[in-house]
């Protein structure tokens, strides 16, 4: 049987064909993400996140979104190379998160990186409420659509208020620094 009818029969509702389109087109995606990510682990990972994601897809979407689906594994190579740029995008960002924090630490000597923890714990706490959550959630490691899920948002708009923190808290750390180096000066 092909991809083709076993993509129809997942359409329709079948959720079990999923893993016999699972089977043939693993090797090929896994290889994919792994062009992007040079990791097994986590090209393994976004090839069954991708799964997930496309059985956890409601029946009536399916229907309204992919029943002319008319290239099945272009479609999924597609899907898992914008899920692997997704978490080049993410680990950049987590990574100049980290840059920027320890940029400005370098500026003023603190006593331990706890100390930076818990000021950026206190920091991250000045944002609103929903910019928390999702900020917070997303430096655990949940991906955006599984924070749009889990926030009732588009993914669209959890990309969107994480971009709006993570600017929010780069002015808050300078601002808190800034304001621990007049302190110290004063002292």
């Amino acid at each position: 049987m092909s991809v083709a009818y076993f993509w129809q029969q997942y359409i329709e509702g079948d959720n079990q064909v999923l893993g016999e389109l699972y089977r043939p087109m693993f090797r090929k995606l896994y290889f994919i993400a792994y062009k992007y990510t040079q990791n097994e682990d986590t090209s393994s990972d976004l090839v069954q996140d991708l799964f997930t994601l496309l059985l956890q897809t409601p029946i009536s979407d399916r229907k309204e979104k992919w029943k002319d689906l008319q290239n099945v594994e272009g479609f999924l190579v597609v899907l898992i190379k914008c899920k692997a740029l997704d978490w080049l995008k993410v680990t950049r960002n987590r990574a100049r998160i980290m840059n920027d924090k320890y940029h400005y630490e370098s500026t003023i000597q603190t006593d331990s990186l706890v100390d930076d923890l818990e000021q950026l714990d206190k920091i991250i706490s000045m944002l609103p409420p929903k910019e928390q959550t999702i900020l917070r959630l997303h430096l655990e490691g949940y991906k955006n659509a599984e924070i749009a899920v889990e926030q009732n948002q588009s993914e669209k708009s959890i990309r969107n208020r994480l971009s709006e923190s993570r600017n929010k808290l780069k002015l808050l750390w300078k601002r808190s620094y800034l304001f621990i180096l007049i302190l110290s000066w004063i002292n």
